[in-house]
This record gives C-alpha cells, structure tokens and sequence, in this order.
C-alpha cells in the first residue's frame, strides 16, 4: 500500500465504499453495520501477522456483511497500531489486529494500561517460532550458533520482529536463557522483513514465525535450524521433519513452548451488544475453510478464545512475559512488573481475576 493510500483510507473512511450491509440488531449503536470498518495491523505487509489478520477480515465479512478495510500501521513493536486504534471513538468501527495481546507494552514502556483492561481481545489463531540461517551458513545446528556466542558474546546478530516480540523472547528463553550464550539482537517491522535480513547477509541468523521462513525452507532460501517445539514437526513440501529446540536446547522448554498469538480486539468501552455481534462472528469466521487454508498452507494454527477466557490468558501472557524481561534485566524494559501490579506467573492462579475485574461478555 503506498503512502497516499495509506492515508486515505486513515483519513476517514468516506462514504464511497460501496458496501454490504446487514440490517443492525435493535440496540446497536445508530450505524453500526452499515458502515465500512477499519481494521488496523500492528505489523508490516507480508509477515505472519498480516497474514493472519487480513485473511480474518476476509472471512469476518461474510459473517458481518460489513465491507472490512485492512491497513498496517508498523512500528515500535505493534504500539504505533494500537495508540492510533485507541485514538478512535469506541463504535466498533474501529479493530485493531496484531500479535501477543500487547502483553510486553507496559514494561516496555508502550503504555499504561493494562492491556487486557483496554481492550477486548478476540484470539484467532498461533503459530511457531523457529530458527533459520541462509543456505550457506557456516552454522549446521542451533547447537553451532549457541557455542559460537558464547565464544564471541554479541557478535552473532540475530533477527527478529521487535525488541519485546514473541521472536525475541523465544530467542531469550531457548538460547540465551542457561547457556550463557549472548546475541546481538537486531528488530525489523515484523517477521518477513526479519526473514529477509538473513538473505540480505544483515543477520546470521533470524529467529521469526515458522510460518514467516516456510516458503523459503521449501524453495532451499533458507535452511531451518530448529522450530519451538519439543519434537519434530512434520510440515507439507519440506522432506526432513523440522528439528525441535529441543533437541540441542533442552532447557529451551522450562517455561513452557512459547508460541505466537493472533487476535483482533475492540476498545473494552464499546457497546456491549457491538462487542457480543464481533464476538460471534470472529469465532464462526475462524471456522471458514478459506481462512482454514490460509493458515494450513503457512503452519499456522486457527483457534479462537473470547470473553474472560482470553482476557485470562491475555493476563497471563503479560505475566509471563514482563516477569522474564525484568529478571533478565533487559535493557529496554523501562518499569518493574511489580510497580505495575503484575504478578509473577507462579502468583497468577491465585491473583486471577483481581478484584475490580469485570468481564465484558
């Protein structure tokens, strides 16, 4: 999309789209599902989360009858996307679409807002992070590239998505976490063009979405080095199984396997019934066989969590996810979890839900 595109369509959406539309429930809010809606991706064009995300818009309108306009807003880890959204009046017109439930914003210093507490975040799908190298990389295992960073701390660059993204952070528990091995971490606007660095020769290794690496693993671009999982993953049109971290880094899956999540969300103030319409349709749109397909052909995953369901794990992922920041004091974490009220992961069963929670479905 260029530019001028780009800000067309931000600008405000006129009246010229021509449209479906389904007549509104008694109730909703004067408009609502006559007009187009904007759904806004936290990441570049190309990677795992715009793929996700537009093909859900896609299968979203034909539950909705609702013409769905997808446009990218990338930068500063899915923040630039999700400020813009909040911008907006909560009239469901509207979505922001991104990754990981903005569970590292407030750490990071993005926010301050508990983002589970923002937003009403509807899951559609997961994915895998894995490890890549360029065909011919001296490095043949992921065992290779720990030992030579321990060797040499910091000299091996390792692309990712953003300082804070699911790429990085499975980077931090499988690599770094217990072997001693320090990389020189370098973040992209999102998965694809961190795949990319690895070609490019600006990286020695991409630490991205399998799904981000598949295409170029099938065509011989890119040579796996191991996938998040703790055994092999068999995937269409590549030979060999894919190597779990496992395998070499044992330790990798102490925590548990981290893996990538999708979700579109709406402003936690938009009108109930609004909130409840999106709901249902965002969860028989996951069913859609092309929205299926999509993902099939990528390794990802469909899968769909609402209501308090996802605000728990939404909660939980933050938990996770800022308490491992914090303790291993990365330079861009800006505040302690624990003047935020998070609570260390082995606290959260007995803290959830706090006392002021109130779900929204």
């Amino acid at each position: 999309m260029t530019n001028n595109s780009r800000r067309d369509v931000l600008a405000g959406m006129g009246a010229g789209f021509a449209v479906l539309t389904l007549d509104p429930l008694p109730g909703l809010a004067a408009g609502w599902g006559k007009r187009p809606i904007t759904l806004v991706i936290q990441y570049s064009e190309g990677g795992g989360t715009d793929t996700i995300i537009r093909s859900l818009g896609q299968a979203l309108e034909k539950q909705l009858g609702v013409n769905i306009r997808a446009v990218n807003q990338p930068g500063a880890v899915g923040s630039v996307a999700t400020q813009f959204v909040k911008s907006k009046p909560a009239s469901g017109q509207w979505m922001l679409g991104g990754a990981e439930y903005n569970k590292f914003f407030r750490v990071l210093g993005y926010g301050d807002d508990a983002p589970w507490r923002t937003w009403q975040f509807l899951k559609v799908g997961t994915s895998i992070p894995a490890w890549g190298v360029a065909p011919n990389s001296r490095f043949k295992s992921l065992a290779d590239v720990i030992e030579a960073a321990k060797a040499q701390p910091g000299k091996i660059k390792i692309s990712n998505a953003g300082i804070g993204s699911i790429w990085h952070e499975a980077t931090l528990v499988a690599l770094e976490r217990g072997t001693g091995a320090k990389f020189t971490h370098v973040p992209y606007k999102g998965g694809a063009p961190a795949t990319l660095a690895v070609l490019q020769g600006e990286a020695d290794v991409v630490a991205s979405g399998v799904h981000e690496q598949i295409e170029y693993i099938r065509s011989g671009k890119v040579r796996n080095l191991a996938v998040f999982k703790d055994k092999p993953l068999a995937v269409p049109g590549v030979t060999e199984p894919l190597t779990p971290v496992s395998k070499d880094v044992p330790s990798a899956v102490e925590l548990g396997l981290l893996h990538g999540v999708y979700a579109v969300g709406l402003k936690r103030d938009t009108d109930p019934e609004i909130v409840r319409k999106v709901h249902d349709a965002v969860k028989k749109a996951v069913d859609d066989p092309a929205f299926v397909k999509v993902l099939q052909g990528r390794v990802m995953f469909p899968e769909f969590k609402g209501g308090a369901e996802a605000d728990r794990e939404a909660a939980l992922f933050e938990s996770i996810t800022s308490w491992l920041f914090w303790d291993q004091k990365m330079a861009s974490v800006k505040r302690n979890p624990a003047d935020l009220g998070i609570p260390r992961p082995g606290d959260f069963a007995a803290w959830w839900p706090p006392k002021d929670y109130k779900p929204v479905l």
